[in-house]
């Protein structure tokens, strides 16, 4: 199977459109990489999450076997199939940590891309629309739409940021400490430095103050966050819903949005 399209984007979509693709579970990614030559593996990888060694029209994938979160091992292979798709004259081994993977908006353009192409395979844009359309904006219904997509909860958040209706950022945090973000371009405040603290009077400041998190989005003050941000001086009364979840030990997403 020969995908022409050099886009990410198209070249997901063109992919889908030759195996007959019309939902989620029309096929697996396992499936998918079958088709197309792959050989997948889920074996030990030391300090990996998982790599791809490409020959010509060939590859295997091998996927770090100790990740056991579906949808995580469904964005790890549709990257995977990206790169084998857009870049195998390109090198014919990449290799992913954790940190590449969440980061991957920072990282070069090979990554970048094939993160691109592996949002657009699982969840197309016009099938996300359709699945958040009109609906009020929590974790729950990230969920709701991350197990329809076989996504996890970050992949799947961050699709909405570029897809959803409301206008959200979403901050990961290590040991109380902001290490990156991702916002819609109608989120209304932009200024969040990088490894500055978080305060103590919001959500993500509270669990790790307190070890607990609420089941529920809470209203938050927007000056909490962004102190530093040249809107708050308009906005110094603005009230923002924080909901947080836990990704690892000393971690966590803290997702905002507007009412």
């Amino acid at each position: 199977m020969k995908i022409q399209s050099s886009s990410p984007v198209n070249a997901a979509g063109e992919l889908r459109h030759l195996l007959g693709w019309t939902q989620p579970s029309d096929f697996t990614l396992d499936e998918i990489a079958s088709v197309l030559g792959i050989i997948v593996k889920d074996i030990a990888i030391d300090g990996s999450e998982g790599r791809i060694l490409i020959n010509g029209d060939s590859a295997v994938i091998s996927i770090n076997n100790s990740i056991n979160n579906i949808g995580k091992r469904n964005f790890i292979l549709g990257h995977k199939i990206g790169h084998f798709l857009l870049h195998k004259n390109a090198s014919n081994l990449f290799s992913d940590t954790t940190l590449t993977l969440s980061e991957w908006y920072k990282k070069g353009l090979h990554e970048q891309q094939a993160n691109i192409f592996a949002s657009e395979l699982l969840m197309p844009k016009q099938l996300f629309r359709d699945q958040v359309d009109g609906k009020k904006l929590s974790i729950a219904l990230i969920k709701e739409i991350g197990e329809y997509f076989g996504t996890s909860l970050l992949a799947t958040f961050l699709r909405y940021v570029t897809l959803g209706k409301y206008p959200v950022m979403i901050i990961f945090i290590e040991n109380g400490i902001v290490k990156w973000k991702q916002h819609s371009q109608d989120f209304p405040f932009k200024y969040l430095p990088l490894n500055s603290k978080v305060s103590p009077w919001t959500v993500a400041g509270d669990y790790f103050s307190k070890g607990h998190l609420e089941n529920d989005p809470e209203k938050v003050d927007a000056i909490e966050w962004f102190p530093e941000d040249f809107q708050i001086k308009y906005k110094s009364d603005w009230k923002l819903w924080e909901q947080c979840y836990r990704i690892g030990e000393n971690s966590i997403v803290s997702c905002l949005w507007t009412y």
